[in-house]
């Protein structure tokens, strides 16, 4: 058998892979196998082309007729939809995946070898799998059938799609469709290892990637195992980027916020604290300095490397940004940190904590106004910094550390940045997410679903229309990032931006006792969502031409309308009121 694949492994930072992998606990039964149906088959004498529609982790079994017993055929496995590799960026190859192998048959059932990295946080009795969504075969005899080949996704056992959103009426509807579509089955594919992954280079959690998966899973799967299971892995495996310690926060107050379960937070409550980095403010600038306590932090956190800035990644997709010791992006999320602190030493009755990270919170945002923020209310990149990247502008915003008089003149700010990238994102894939939450928060609805919907090459739609994706990728576009994935998770913003910021559907209360029904303007066309609770399934209809809100509101929980000043509170029950925006 002869085999060439074409495969790149590193960390964010570019280092090899570690021989010996962790292996996150208990995912015995947990992931399960899904036979695919293919969409289209094509056999034009030369070679069969079978498409299964969609990328999926998965595995090959060949089951040949009598005619091809003994036979050596070649067999392709590949993303994309060109028979070859993707061309080579400078020294590096695209980390685009891509399999041929020769395989003689025989008499009976043969799995197709994969490479050992493709084991990879896989439990044994799944084995390996690849992401693929085209299988080429050259060199068939006679007849085929779509029955000889067996492929046979994996994905989480807890995955069932409880929730999801579909909009009609034109505008833009099926856009919104398309978005949809494209980042909840990048959830579902990606929970191929029962655990949230960063993509299939690295197929490691990372807090971040996990936050912004974890996010829309719960937009759509009434699970928490998942994201809980991936929370106590990133406890005894950490990762380096100063500003996924904070996510840890994150992912704990949105578990809080989903399921109302005070245990969780306090079984992880010490660790929260040690990864919010209150001992990393400097007392000569007040502010995070990573560098000065790193090694402290190291031995703390029992993280690999030293823990560094990232601000963004790649480093290209920075805007420029500064990457001083003091940096505001990083002071901006260990902030939010603080406050998520605060609200889980309150929920868990910590209340000499809740004022400690209280004052924390308070005196980070005056030390960074004291220090890099400007007399017209814009963040420069750090101390020592006169510059100011979109990063500096929308994460600040994002958290609500910008003053309200000074609002007006940071979205200005920031919209000319987005102008500059000729109405494309100014960051990456990943920190869409929180550009996105700091234009809905500000009101900026329009200018939010407008970066949403752009066709240049910086958003979703270029790798739809010119990748034909259907898993985000872990950049806009191959050449942001040589060796990017095609398979990365951190990239399915839509999937919560959606439901929580387009059709307004949020917990008021953690557990969703009470929770909102809040349209956004830009909802000018008709929707029909599901949103999962531990209460029940949300359900709503907007009716645009009717302008009419239909809803129903699971027993023991209150739906709270708010249109424009107006708010009104609805029982259990089904109930329908006119929408007027």
């Amino acid at each position: 058998m002869r085999m060439v694949f074409v495969f790149l492994i590193g960390f964010l930072g570019g280092a090899a892979f570690a021989a010996e992998q962790p292996r996150p606990a208990g995912l015995e039964g947990e992931v399960v196998l899904t036979r695919l149906k293919p969409v289209k088959v094509n056999a034009d004498g030369k070679k069969i082309t079978i498409d299964y529609g969609k990328v999926f982790f998965s595995q090959v079994t060949l089951s040949p007729n009598s005619e091809n017993f003994g036979n050596t055929v070649k067999i392709k496995l590949r993303e994309s939809g060109q028979p070859d590799p993707l061309p080579s960026i400078g020294q590096e190859q695209i980390g685009v995946r891509y399999l041929e192998q020769e395989v003689s048959l025989v008499n009976g059932a043969q799995r197709l070898s994969l490479p050992d990295s493709d084991k990879r946080l896989m439990h044994a009795n799944v084995g390996a799998v690849m992401p693929f969504r085209y299988l080429d075969i050259y060199g068939w005899k006679g007849e085929f059938s779509e029955d000889m080949v067996d492929v046979e996704a994996a994905r989480s056992s807890k995955y069932r799609q409880q929730g999801g959103t579909l909009f009609s009426g034109g505008g833009h509807a099926e856009e919104l469709n398309r978005l949809l579509e494209l980042s909840n089955h990048t959830i579902e594919a990606t929970s191929f290892a029962g655990v949230f992954v960063d993509g299939d280079r690295e197929r490691l959690p990372y807090e971040a990637d996990a936050y912004i998966n974890m996010l829309g899973w719960f937009a759509n799967v009434d699970d928490v195992t998942v994201p809980r299971r991936t929370f106590d892995f990133l406890v005894e495996h950490p990762s380096w980027p100063t500003e996924w310690q904070a996510h840890m926060i994150f992912m704990a107050w949105a578990d809080y916020q989903y399921t109302g379960d005070l245990q969780f937070l306090r079984k992880n409550y010490e660790w929260l604290k040690l990864v919010s980095l209150d001992r990393a403010i400097s007392s000569k600038t007040g502010m995070v300095n990573i560098k000065d306590i790193s090694w402290f932090l190291k031995r703390e956190l029992k993280v690999t490397y030293p823990l560094a800035d990232i601000v963004d990644w790649p480093p290209s997709q920075r805007d420029g940004h500064e990457m001083k010791p003091s940096n505001t992006v990083t002071n901006a999320f260990v902030y939010m940190g603080f406050v998520r602190m605060a609200d889980i030493a309150h929920a868990l009755g910590e209340d000499s904590d809740r004022d400690k990270f209280t004052k924390l919170a308070a005196q980070l945002k005056a030390s960074m106004d004291d220090r890099v923020r400007r007399s017209d209310g814009l963040y420069v990149d750090g101390i020592g910094s006169s510059h100011t990247s979109a990063h500096s502008l929308f994460v600040p915003l994002a958290f609500g550390m910008v003053n309200a008089d000074q609002r007006g003149g940071v979205l200005k700010a920031l919209s000319e940045k987005i102008d500059g990238y000729s109405g494309g994102f100014p960051c990456s894939v990943f920190m869409a997410q929180y550009l996105l939450e700091a234009l809905f928060q500000s009101g900026e609805d329009e200018e939010a679903l407008s970066l949403m919907l752009n066709k240049t090459d910086r958003g979703w739609f270029n790798m739809i229309r010119r990748y034909d994706a259907t898993i985000t990728h872990e950049a806009w576009d191959v050449k942001f990032k040589d060796n990017e994935d095609w398979t990365h998770a951190w990239g399915a913003a839509p999937s919560n931006i959606i439901p929580r910021f387009i059709l307004g559907v949020n917990p008021v209360t953690p557990g969703w006792a009470v929770w909102t029904v809040k349209p956004s303007k830009v909802l000018k066309f008709s929707a029909e969502s599901s949103i999962p609770t531990p209460y029940g399934v949300i359900k709503i209809i907007y009716d645009y031409p009717a302008r009419k809100i239909s809803f129903a509101v699971p027993a023991g929980t209150v739906a709270r309308l708010k249109i424009d000043d107006a708010q009104v509170d609805f029982g259990p029950g089904q109930h329908q009121i006119d929408w007027k925006l």
